[in-house]
């Protein structure tokens, strides 16, 4: 999906009156940054809870699009629990038109929250070396991720993800 152009017709979609502010992460943040070309299917909205105003409004572009009717979504919500307070400030606006403004976490939390993710899904290595961290931001996103699961398995699985990145990395 081009995620531009579906936040254009999103926007278009909304109620004439309607001003709306979506906080993003995941896959069409990255393509909206300019960070990642990989396609993605869906975008996941942190914030705020999506009404049956926007969700409507969605349906109406999923048809136009061939979308799945989910592709605007709040799957990852669970994420708010864990990130630092003041995210929303520190967020940077990716999509701004009249009706519509979408913001994507800041850079060092779209890499936590990704390396997090990439312990469990290959197709979010990619992205993280889409987002070439330096050692410091992975050193960072480390030390969120470590006490996100209590498995005694988790440090090594951490471990070994952020070894497969770095040769990644270093092999781009």
């Amino acid at each position: 999906m081009d995620t531009k152009k579906v936040l254009i017709a999103l926007s278009k979609a909304l109620p004439p009156n309607e001003r709306r502010r979506l906080y993003i992460c995941g896959g069409a943040a990255l393509n909206l940054l300019g960070i990642s070309r990989r396609e993605t299917a869906d975008i996941d909205v942190l914030d705020p809870k999506l009404d049956d105003i926007i969700k409507n409004a969605g349906v109406n572009v999923a048809r136009q699009f061939g979308l799945s009717e989910k592709w605007l979504n709040n799957g990852p919500v669970s994420l708010l629990r864990d990130l630092e307070p003041g995210w929303k400030e520190r967020a940077v606006l990716a999509f701004s038109d009249e009706k519509l403004k979408v913001f994507s976490l800041s850079r060092q939390e779209l890499i936590n929250s990704k390396l997090w993710a990439a312990c469990d899904r290959l197709q979010d290595i990619a992205d993280m070396v889409f987002l070439a961290p330096t050692e410091a931001e992975l050193e960072t996103a480390k030390q969120w991720v470590l006490p996100l699961d209590a498995s005694e398995l988790w440090p090594d699985i951490v471990d070994q993800c952020l070894e497969v990145i770095r040769k990644r990395l270093k092999d781009e």
